[in-house]
């Protein structure tokens, strides 16, 4: 039982620890299927620690109701109002990323999703078959 509850916990830990890679790996593959390359205007941003979080617009067609993002920078793109290339998800324009659509490279973050996710994975499933067992027998 205390086997499968440490092996359960350890899963957990490596699940929790890739979370953040795995948020931004599915952004990417959306941004790479279903992406369009535009424009966005840089508004304002808020420092935090170490770097800013910059706000864009998403510039849309007429009458489509505004898209607002956020990016972490170290440095700011210009001032206020500067044009930036963007790519954006057609069906949910505030899914967006600064830069084209060739600039997209999330090779990074995959082998930690597959390595991380898929070893948490297994390690929370083997800990909790062997906590259903101990608590059978």
């Amino acid at each position: 039982m205390a086997l499968g509850l440490v092996l359960m916990l350890l899963g957990f830990f490596a699940l929790l620890a890739q979370s953040g890679n795995f948020v931004e790996y599915r952004l990417m593959r959306k941004l790479k299927h279903h992406g369009v390359d535009g424009q966005a205007v840089y508004k304002f941003y808020e420092y935090v620690t170490n770097s800013h979080r910059a706000f864009f617009d998403v510039c849309l067609p007429e009458g489509e109701p505004p898209a607002r993002f956020h990016e972490y920078m170290q440095a700011l793109p210009g001032p206020e109002g500067t044009v930036v290339p963007v790519v954006h998800d057609s069906r949910k324009p505030r899914h967006a990323k600064t830069g084209t659509r060739a600039d997209l490279d999330f090779d990074k973050e995959r082998p930690v999703v597959l390595l991380m996710g898929g070893t948490g994975l297994v390690l929370l499933g083997v800990g909790a078959l062997l906590c259903l067992i101990s608590a059978v027998t």
